[in-house]
């Protein structure tokens, strides 16, 4: 990443590379010191001036507040000050934010404080305490629930912010714990937890750390493309002006990255870019022990005397400072053992011997001090394992318990289901045979029902029937008559009858006779289809002329109600179309729809003329047709049909009983003149065999039923 700097500067560190690197040329080194001491010291006055304003002022607040809650924002505002330059000063500050987080009893604040501590704890190598209380900050941030906190609120932007924001900078802390450890898989789970908490509440700071700490773990194994991501995201958030001053870590890394991927120009650019912001946002030296450490390792590599000491000097001036820095091998014996190679560089063998014997005394004081906390730290780590062990063996045992009552309370409940689910067996057991007992008075009920149908309809029939049956019968009668009047004339006349007569006599008796067999079968078809009405159907069909069983049924209906009611008369037509063919059917089904239909016309004609008297022409019209697919075709109507049609001149069918004459036992007759299955059981035959039927009505002037059956 190429670090955004003044044009100025970016020629000044051009020329300096350049004048460093060229090997051919033999310039001395003294003018580049000198201009980058007048850089820094033109740059420090005001730095310093303007954080020594700022460390006054807030100290002056604290002095002057009325309530703790300012005094404790003025003591985090002087931690953030001096937490990386003055690790006294800001172990001081942040211990007496801790003191009135508890006076007060905030324990969000308190967790705060505690997590500040650890990270200072952390920087001066005492793991342990910093493990102890990172511990207790997660305990109090996690048992305050969604808790509001007021006295956070300048530090986490809204107090809805508080608790996360709290966790957050916990989990970045303990992150940073692992790393002395090398624990790869916690740190990276603490920093992700870290940046996910801090995306929640939309904290930049704790975003921009965040990827900063998963740059640092991935570079420190060797995981170089990852980590250049994450720092380089690092840097584009720290170009707000308020996180400017992570700059100067951040391109420290990011040099470090460049370095590994052999790109020194690079690198260089990223580290002086770094001291450069350093020197502008003021605390300089203490946030640049880095950058100092890896432009020192780098000179030292390419062996430029004067850069190699200069930078030497400054490493040595940081870790002084800040004692060392916390999440690197960097520390005050490495400054000094880099110093004594610097002077060894520049033939200064008393100071390199110097600084030599310092470096083994500082790296054995160091040592000894980091092996004995991380021994603590370890000890302390092991006693929190079996404590958590112990703890989910406690919880397994409640576990286990609450499983065995609930296993208890399940059969408990499970018996008094199953005594229920008995009973109701039982009970379902009863109310099913009383059902089934019902339903079979139902069904024989709704045989007798529909069988007194079939009679009803076949009573009907009769005085048709026997209209219809009377007329052959007289043909019998007389011709037979006739024939025994011929016969005994030619018994009687037989010597005088010529043979020319005798066979005109035979041949009116055999045309007479053929008469009375004409009528025979005649009135032999009328019983049948009298035995067939009467009687259940095969259910199989057979070819029909639909025309002329509708016009039997028409005629048998008539003459049956005017035998019944000399005074009933209706004019009756027919519209059949003569082309249907035999259509199959089941001719005694239809034949009983057809007479139903055609009963239930005559008597709503009937029933009008007794109403209106003279004036009214009752008329029933029964017609046939084929319907063809049309355009026109109703929605309804089934295409290559045939279709039948009674109408009537009568009152029509009311609009709210329209849909209800279909269902069974509903009727408009007076009680004890119908049994309301006359156009269920209908309907029921022309659906069974894949027809339709349906009405159109006009309340006063009529209605017409409209049958449709598939033509196969």
């Amino acid at each position: 990443m190429t670090p955004i700097a003044s044009p100025a500067y970016t020629n000044y560190i051009s020329r300096k590379m350049q004048i460093e690197m060229d090997q051919t040329v033999f310039v001395p080194m003294k003018k580049l010191l000198i201009a980058n001491i007048v850089a820094l010291l033109f740059c420090m006055p005001s730095v310093s001036l303007a954080q020594g304003n700022k460390a006054d002022s807030l100290r002056q607040i604290i002095r002057q507040a009325t309530h703790d809650s300012v005094r404790i924002n003025a003591y985090w505002d002087l931690y953030d000050h001096y937490e990386e330059s003055n690790r006294d000063s800001a172990r001081y500050y942040i211990e007496e934010g801790l003191r009135l987080s508890r006076k007060h009893s905030k324990k969000l604040a308190e967790a705060r404080c505690l997590v500040s501590l650890a990270y200072q704890q952390l920087s001066s190598g005492r793991y342990a305490e910093s493990l102890g209380n990172l511990l207790q900050a997660f305990s109090l941030a996690e048992n305050q629930g969604k808790e509001k906190d007021n006295w956070l609120s300048n530090w986490s932007g809204s107090p809805a912010n508080s608790q996360p924001l709290v966790l957050a900078y916990a989990h970045h802390t303990f992150a940073n714990l692992m790393t002395p450890t090398r624990n790869t898989t916690q740190q990276v789970f603490h920093y992700r937890e870290a940046l996910r908490l801090g995306k929640q509440v939309g904290n930049a700071q704790r975003i921009l750390l965040a990827n900063l700490g998963l740059g640092r773990t991935y570079l420190d194994n060797n995981w170089i493309d990852s980590s250049l991501i994450f720092e380089k995201e690092a840097a584009r958030i720290a170009q707000d002006p308020v996180l400017k001053r992570f700059l100067p870590a951040i391109q420290s890394y990011i040099g470090a990255l460049y370095f590994e991927k052999n790109e020194p120009t690079l690198a260089l650019e990223n580290l002086y870019y770094g001291i450069q912001t350093a020197n502008e946002y003021g605390n300089p030296t203490g946030r640049l022990a880095q950058n100092y450490y890896r432009l020192t390792k780098y000179y030292l590599g390419q062996r430029y005397k004067d850069s190699a000491l200069y930078y030497a000097l400054k490493f040595k001036q940081a870790m002084e400072i800040v004692g060392s820095v916390s999440l690197s091998t960097v520390d005050k014996g490495m400054a000094y053992e880099y110093l004594s190679l610097a002077y060894k560089l520049n033939d200064q063998h008393d100071s390199a011997v110097s600084y030599q014997g310092l470096a083994l005394t500082t790296k054995d004081s160091i040592n000894n001090a980091r092996i004995n906390s991380l021994a603590e730290f370890q000890n302390l780590n092991l006693q929190e394992q079996l404590r958590l062990r112990n703890l989910e063996k406690e919880q397994e045992l409640y576990q286990s318990r609450v499983r065995s009552y609930g296993l208890l309370a399940g059969l408990l409940v499970f018996s008094v289901i199953a005594m229920i689910l008995y009973r109701n067996n039982k009970q379902k057991q009863k109310t099913n045979r009383e059902l089934e007992n019902t339903l079979s008075n139902l069904k024989s009920t709704q045989a007798q029902l529909i069988q007194s149908e079939k009679m009803a309809s076949l009573g009907e029939l009769t005085a048709g029937i026997a209209h219809e049956i009377q007329n052959p019968l007289n043909f019998v009668n007389n011709f037979s008559e006739v024939n025994r009047e011929l016969i005994e004339e030619v018994k009687s006349q037989k010597s005088k009858v010529k043979t020319e007569e005798l066979d005109d006599l035979l041949d009116d008796i055999f045309h007479n006779n053929e008469k009375i067999h004409h009528h025979g079968k005649r009135a032999d078809a009328i019983v049948k289809g009298m035995l067939q009405h009467s009687q259940k159907g095969s259910g199989v069909k057979e070819p029909t002329n639909i025309n002329a069983l509708a016009e039997e049924y028409l005629r048998l209906a008539y003459h049956g109600l005017k035998a019944k009611d000399k005074s009933f008369n209706a004019s009756i037509k027919t519209e059949f179309d003569q082309s249907i063919c035999n259509i199959n059917i089941i001719p005694q089904d239809i034949g009983r729809v057809l007479l139903n239909l055609i009963n239930n016309a005559f008597y709503a004609v009937d029933e009008k003329k007794k109403k209106i008297g003279e004036g009214y022409e009752p008329e029933v019209t029964v017609s046939t047709r084929m319907d063809n697919a049309s355009k026109n075709q109703p929605i309804n109507q089934l295409a290559n049909s045939l279709i039948i049609s009674v109408r009537d001149n009568g009152n029509g069918i009311p609009e709210n009983i329209k849909n209800k004459i279909f269902q069974p036992f509903f009727t408009t007759k007076p009680t004890g003149q119908g049994t309301g299955l006359g156009l269920s059981l209908s309907y029921d035959i022309v659906k069974a065999h894949g027809g339709e039927m349906k009405v159109q009505t006009k309340e006063s002037e009529g209605a017409e039923f409209i049958i449709s059956l598939p033509v196969n």
